[in-house]
């Protein structure tokens, strides 16, 4: 169990980290609410249904490692998954019902009601309120061009000037790449976007078929 709250705990920071939205610096290019990540991130977490899959180096326990991360959520129903090189596994919630799941061993568990130590008691996991939409549409962003990965994309950054902090984010047209991440030390960490999408399959709260309860 301590093993499935890391793995709980550790795609819900690493998705904070990539949407974190920081305050308002100088050289504005413009105001939040006139940039493409804006529109897009209003268009897919305005009716609190989405699913953000998201791949980069994660930290589940066992030191950094690949993995892709997805959190859903549509309704009451939440989903989050992450397959990493040493480890694939999901815990979901639905029909009052946690659902603790073992890609590798192909065996699920199942607990009555939300599991208070993979879930918090109200959290909804939304990652973007409607507060937190509104502070990004005032807040101000500069654009660029940078090359991730040996391919130059338009940039959108969200920065604050007196920390440091900040978020880009790489377009290819209209479509988001990438997220980088630097805080306060200059760290930076970059996650590719898979998906970012208000669509929700329903298939993916479903247990696949052939696998065993324990």
């Amino acid at each position: 169990m301590k093993k499935i709250l890391k793995f709980s705990l550790a795609i819900l920071l690493i998705i904070s980290l990539a949407f974190l939205i920081t305050g308002c610096g100088t050289n504005n290019e413009g105001k939040g609410a006139d940039s493409k990540i804006y529109k897009i991130l209003n268009n897919t977490f305005s009716s609190g249904d989405y699913i953000v899959t998201l791949e980069g180096d994660v930290d589940i326990g066992e030191g950094l490692e690949n993995g892709v991360i997805t959190l859903a959520t549509r309704g009451e129903d939440i989903y989050m998954d992450i397959d990493a090189t040493s480890d694939h596994m999901s815990i979901m919630y639905k029909d009052d019902t946690t659902y603790v799941i073992s890609h590798a061993d192909k065996m699920y568990m199942t607990s009555e009601g939300k599991d208070e130590e993979l879930f918090e008691e109200d959290d909804n996991l939304a990652i973007f309120s409607v507060e937190d939409l509104n502070a990004m549409s005032e807040a101000h962003y500069t654009t660029g061009k940078e090359a991730v990965d040996g391919t130059e994309y338009d940039y959108e950054e969200f920065k604050d000037e007196e920390t440091g902090v900040s978020d880009k984010y790489y377009f290819s047209g209209e479509d988001l790449i990438y997220i980088k991440t630097t805080n306060e030390n200059g760290e930076e960490d970059v996650m590719k976007v898979i998906k970012l999408s208000s669509e929700v399959d329903d298939n993916i709260f479903n247990v696949p078929e052939g696998y065993e309860k324990f």
